[in-house]
């Protein structure tokens, strides 16, 4: 597995890149670090501008020598890790291009707690990562801890259902975790069938019987995603969406619910189909 993580050098971009390497204990991974200097500067900054951009390169290859040294030295496990530094007027885009290119299967990045979530993610490089990446972006909550990844909650609204379990099943399998797919009933949209047999019917059509399906009645999606990833001691949450707009719903309305995943617990985002 092939993880990108785009890196400032800050701590929060460190809550990233532990959680990976603590994930590549018990995985095959591939770390790529990247880090994009952003060369849309004031025009006085121009001014001698091939000497700064030499220095602002140079600076930077000595702290990504420093960061790698650091985690090389603070962890015993052998990590396949390399970096990328290049600079840029779209830090998204280039992510985006490099992933690509680079045939990367998930982007990693750190987020704040409840109090500056909103801030942090959806500030201008990390909802553009999210809302511009067509490769799948992790985001890890600054207090969380990798432990294993024994249960993943997939949020769904049932639409390509299937199409969807497609990309979530290798993670899962690679993982051994259960999937618990999760579609709260919160205007009265119930599954349209035998939830059992739906259920039974994807165990087979994907060879994986670490799958359940359950449907909840609530009058709010995110506090019934909240409870139910408190009742099976989820690790990871899993959601297909179209743009930001959503998730920053979701994640405004955990600034005012301490119980909410988002200040713990992984939350794993794809690009919904049209």
């Amino acid at each position: 597995m092939r993880i990108l993580i785009p890196t400032d050098f800050s701590e929060l971009s460190k809550v990233a890149i532990k959680y990976s390497v603590d994930l590549s204990k018990d995985v095959d991974i591939q770390l790529i670090l990247l880090h994009v200097i952003d060369t849309n500067a004031p025009s006085r900054a121009r001014i001698g501008s091939h000497k700064l951009q030499e220095a602002i390169k140079t600076s930077s290859e000595n702290s990504m020598k420093e960061l790698i040294g650091s985690i090389k030295k603070d962890n015993s496990h052998n990590i396949d890790i390399s970096y990328e530094i290049t600079s840029g007027s779209s830090i998204e885009k280039y992510v985006e291009i490099f992933a690509l290119k680079n045939n990367i299967d998930k982007i990693c990045i750190g987020t704040k707690g409840a109090s500056g979530l909103k801030k942090i993610l959806f500030g201008s490089n990390a909802a553009g990562i999210i809302q511009n990446s067509s490769i799948p972006v992790l985001t890890i909550p600054e207090s969380a801890r990798y432990k294993g990844i024994g249960n993943i909650v997939y949020s769904s609204d049932l639409y390509n259902l299937d199409k969807e379990i497609d990309l979530i099943i290798p993670f899962a399998k690679l993982m051994d975790s259960w999937i618990h797919i999760l579609h709260i009933d919160k205007d009265n949209e119930r599954f349209d069938g035998d939830l059992h047999q739906k259920e039974l019917s994807l165990r087979k059509d994907f060879s994986y019987q670490k799958i359940k399906f359950i449907e909840l009645k609530s009058s709010s999606v995110i506090q019934g995603i909240n409870n139910f990833v408190a009742d099976v001691d989820a690790d990871m949450v899993i959601m297909f969406t179209h743009h930001t707009n959503f998730l920053e719903k979701v994640f405004q309305k955990s600034i005012t619910q301490n119980t909410a995943f988002q200040t713990r617990i992984p939350l794993f985002t794809f690009q919904k189909e049209s």
